[in-house]
């Protein structure tokens, strides 16, 4: 019998993909400031979005977004050198995207100081998974 997507566990680590999106450098004064962006090419939910930042010297705030909508309850406030973990939204459509949909990354910055080195951890897994409906 072959393995399918769909006879894998919802929590196999096997089944997770991590994908990294550069922030780099902020400016300053940015308000929905888009740094950059995949799309997966398959039926996908995010399970976890991690920023970190070498250094942070300003009022920042990260989003990440499948098109135009939040994965996120709230943006992530990165603290300098330490993966700082976001809480997702609780309503499954926004966590989940389409084979065609790009995970994108904003930033909104206050007038002063920057984040350096700046990346966003973000794990995904395909979706349907063992039985799951697809919702995409």
């Amino acid at each position: 019998m072959s393995v399918t997507d769909n006879k894998i566990n919802q929590n196999a680590k096997v089944a997770l993909e991590c994908i990294r999106l550069a922030l780099g450098t902020t400016a300053t004064g940015q308000t929905g400031k888009q740094t950059d962006g995949v799309i997966p090419g398959y039926d996908f939910q995010v399970v976890k979005v991690e920023v970190n930042a070498l250094t942070v010297t300003a009022t920042i705030s990260v989003d990440c977004l499948i098109g135009s909508t939040s994965v996120l309850s709230s943006a992530i406030t990165p603290v300098a050198a330490t993966p700082t973990a976001g809480t997702l939204s609780t309503t499954l459509a926004n966590v989940r995207g389409s084979s065609t949909e790009a995970i994108n990354l904003q930033y909104t910055s206050n007038g002063t100081g920057a984040a350096t080195n700046g990346f966003v951890s973000v794990w995904i897994r395909p979706q349907p998974l063992n039985g799951e409906v697809r919702s995409t």
